[in-house]
């Protein structure tokens, strides 16, 4: 979260905490303004276009979440990300490795495994000619 003192482009209210950091404070809003932005959208829609209660929402017609628009609360801290797949961490001693076969720019050593997979391979240095170069 970024802290910093914002006004909304609404209401004028303080906006403190935001969870990225704006270029400008055009366009910010406070959670109060941005939900009666949401429902004042929600209104001007055709009622044939209105869900009824009973009805279920379709998951293509949930509306995408605008961060652009997000502020001065922190995200709650719910499973917003529960069902997302993601790897298990490696242990500390076992990072991944892309293997391969590249030269090192400076002593021309071959490089047989990266832990990242290299987009430009003109800068690209054996372990030991990056570490004397951080020296």
């Amino acid at each position: 979260m970024y802290q910093g003192n914002w006004k909304c482009s609404g209401c004028g209210g303080a906006i403190t905490e935001l969870p990225f950091q704006p270029r400008s404070e055009s366009g910010l809003t406070c959670r109060a303004c941005y939900a009666k932005g949401k429902e004042s959208e929600k209104a001007q829609q055709p009622v044939a276009e209105l869900q009824t209660a009973s009805e279920p929402m379709p998951m293509d017609d949930i509306p995408d979440f605008d961060e652009a628009q997000l502020a001065s609360e922190p995200m709650p801290a719910d499973d917003a990300f529960a069902g997302l797949e993601t790897a298990a961490p490696a242990p500390q001693d076992e990072k991944p490795k892309i293997t391969g076969s590249w030269q090192c720019s400076v002593c021309g050593g071959e490089i047989t495994s990266l832990p990242f997979t290299p987009r430009d391979t003109s800068g690209l240095k054996c372990l030991d000619c990056f570490k004397a170069s951080k020296k």
